[in-house]
């Protein structure tokens, strides 16, 4: 659920930008990847992080949380300034660079102008949210994005509609919203960790405990990082591709990824719950439990996502409706959603089994073949299939079920071999 409500602020932004314009869904929707790589980079590190503090509290290693928990937020701290820095020296220029026209440029320009700081909000209070994880919280957190996600509506609803005026355009009040609504989900954790259940920091803990700690979590957290973050570039080179297969093809793209949300979510959440209980079984040592957990956790992750999918591809004519009036999208879109049907069930075991591969230090290999995959095989393939043999769009969803599933046979296999056994940063 909150992983869900996260998402749900975008989803409801893109509803809120079409009630501007169509234009504006396109332009701030076709941005998204720009907005989303900081959060997924930060979001991978903090594998690193749970994934050595979750085998400290496996292996009853309490004394060095506390230092640890406030080693965390400095980092995320910084490296989300250094993001919000970035975006706000080059918020004129992205969009000329992701290929869109000017008057599109000018919308994401707006945009990342007001957004840019809530990335430094989000960085912290995805620290803050690993601290409630770990601890197995995750409820605090629920409650924290649900809340943010309810302000988030209120706050758009005001804006958009009028009852308060700033002089913003549309799609600044959109970004505003969002930001503030961040910054009341942070405000909420930091009474969650430190109010609500009394965890406190050592702000004395030393410069080598830092580093011996960052050194230890980085060595989960830059492979983690290098998957996710080569598949945001990767699937930003797939949108300049889409930018070039026309209004239609951008359109359809946006509505469709923001259907599938819900269980692509679903999958990445199973995910991250494995992901925790797996952390401390690795402490333990307990290695039966491990395969016991992975098992059901795809069985979860499968059944789940593709009960959703089948749903949303069966009332997809009413499901479009949400965003637009336009049929041609509908049939588009409907016909990707049943090539996403035959993609996810493999991108449901890749969730559960690569998570576990990277928490428990094995990192490496599941990132140079995702990287390899897909730049190798997917990008490749998206231009054959797109341009070359000119399927449009369902040419780039079929290139991404071909990745896919060449991951999830490989992936599989490297589980199997049992590598992952021998292979905890703690034993550094």
């Amino acid at each position: 659920m909150e992983v869900l409500l996260t998402y749900l602020i975008t989803f409801t932004d893109v509803l809120f930008l079409n009630s501007i314009s169509d234009s504006s869904a396109a332009a701030i929707g076709t941005l998204m990847p720009v907005i989303v790589i900081p959060i997924v980079i930060l979001h991978s590190l903090s594998i690193g992080t749970t994934g050595v503090l979750g085998q400290m509290l496996g292996a009853n290693m309490y004394k060095r949380l506390a230092a640890n928990y406030y080693f965390t937020i400095i980092f995320n701290f910084s490296i989300g300034l250094c993001v919000t820095l970035v975006y706000l020296l080059l918020h004129q220029d992205i969009g000329k660079w992701m290929g869109l026209n000017d008057d599109m440029n000018i919308l994401t320009s707006s945009y990342l102008l007001i957004f840019a700081p809530a990335l430094l909000i989000k960085s912290i209070q995805i620290g803050y949210g690993s601290i409630l994880n770990i601890n197995g919280w995750t409820n605090l957190n629920m409650y924290s994005t649900l809340i943010a996600n309810i302000l988030n509506i209120i706050l758009n609803s005001i804006f958009i509609f009028g009852w308060l005026d700033f002089g913003f355009d549309g799609v600044q009040y959109v970004a505003l919203a969002s930001a503030l609504s961040y910054l009341v989900g942070l405000s909420i954790v930091i009474y969650f960790v430190h109010l609500n259940k009394k965890v406190k920091f050592n702000f004395h803990g030393s410069f080598l405990e830092m580093k011996q700690y960052l050194s230890q979590s980085m060595k989960i957290g830059i492979p983690a990082t290098m998957e996710p973050m080569s598949y945001e570039f990767n699937r930003f080179f797939i949108t300049v591709t889409v930018i070039s297969l026309g209004t239609l093809a951008i359109s359809t793209r946006i509505y469709t990824l923001n259907l599938i949300l819900i269980p692509v979510i679903y999958s990445q959440a199973i995910g991250v719950g494995n992901r925790i209980i797996v952390s401390h079984l690795l402490g333990a040592g307990d290695f039966t439990r491990i395969g016991e957990q992975i098992r059901q956790s795809i069985r979860l992750s499968i059944l789940g996502s593709a009960a959703m999918i089948l749903i949303i591809w069966l009332s997809s004519d009413f499901a479009f409706q949400i965003f637009t009036q336009d049929r041609d999208i509908w049939v588009l879109g409907s016909t990707l959603l049943f090539i996403d049907l035959l993609r996810h069930p493999a991108g449901a075991v890749n969730m559960v089994i690569v998570n576990s591969l990277v928490v428990s230090g094995d990192a490496k290999y599941p990132v140079t073949l995702s990287i390899a995959s897909m730049w190798l095989v997917c990008l490749p393939l998206v231009f054959l299939f797109s341009v070359v043999f000119d399927y449009g769009l369902v040419g780039v969803w079929l290139a991404l079920l071909v990745d896919e599933y060449l991951r999830c046979i490989v992936c599989s296999l490297r589980w199997k071999h049992g590598v992952w056994r021998h292979a905890s940063p703690l034993a550094v």
